[in-house]
């Protein structure tokens, strides 16, 4: 008797396989987000992809930090918010009241919290949510980091390979790119400065990614 993750990880298991190939090729040079006043990299590059959409969904807001950040930086349009957490207003309380379409979904670090078949039903509601022409940003802990995304949050329950997620929408339909994330702590001494790079030498010698997190930023045909 199948589990419903499993069916439904299983769906189309052999057309994704071939599809896997191509997301095998796809780039995905690192970059880093640092919790900083302005955009850091990641945030930069969201910002570079979205600034010109007229509504934004960011499912997962959390502090709503990055939602400040863009109407500093001179965003007009609608940017509209949904979180669990009920510590910040939010401009939808439930999932199932979101109506889109949406020029711009974003979805940052969310999909780890849930299981598998939660996991996935989310990022396909996420995509059903994304206009013709729009993007869908999604990021998520790097299952290949030399460092256990799991030693770092208890709520973490399941993981995705980057070239997953890309097979999925490139199953999709949509043009994709790809970014491997390293965090950096707030204040960088010399210290951490030299951990840094002792880390990314010995990454390279044993062939492990050093990045802490993934991102695809995924774009629909208009």
């Amino acid at each position: 008797m199948k589990l419903e993750s499993q069916e439904v990880s299983f769906d189309n298991y052999w057309r994704r396989m071939r599809l896997r190939e191509r997301a095998m090729a796809v780039p995905a040079p690192c970059i880093t987000w640092q919790r900083k006043g302005s955009f850091n990299e990641a945030e930069q590059l969201i910002w570079e992809r979205m600034k010109g959409v007229s509504r934004i969904l960011d499912f997962g807001s959390g502090d709503q930090a990055l939602r400040k950040k863009f109407f500093e930086a001179g965003y007009t349009g609608s940017y509209e918010t949904y979180d669990v957490s009920p510590e910040f207003p939010t401009t939808w309380s439930s999932p199932s009241e979101i109506e889109g379409p949406f020029g711009a979904v974003i979805c940052l670090e969310v999909i780890e919290h849930l299981p598998l078949a939660e996991g996935l039903a989310l990022r396909e509601k996420l995509l059903s949510w994304v206009a013709p022409g729009g993007w869908l940003i999604l990021s998520t802990s790097n299952p290949a980091c030399v460092l256990s995304p799991f030693s770092r949050d208890e709520t973490h329950l399941h993981l995705y390979p980057l070239h997953d997620l890309l097979t999925w929408v490139m199953g999709a339909g949509l043009a994709v790119e790809a970014r491997r994330i390293k965090l950096l702590p707030d204040r960088m001494t010399l210290i951490t400065r030299g951990r840094l790079l002792a880390q990314r030498i010995l990454c390279y010698l044993i062939g492990a990614d050093r990045a802490d997190g993934i991102m695809i930023l995924a774009h629909r045909s208009g």
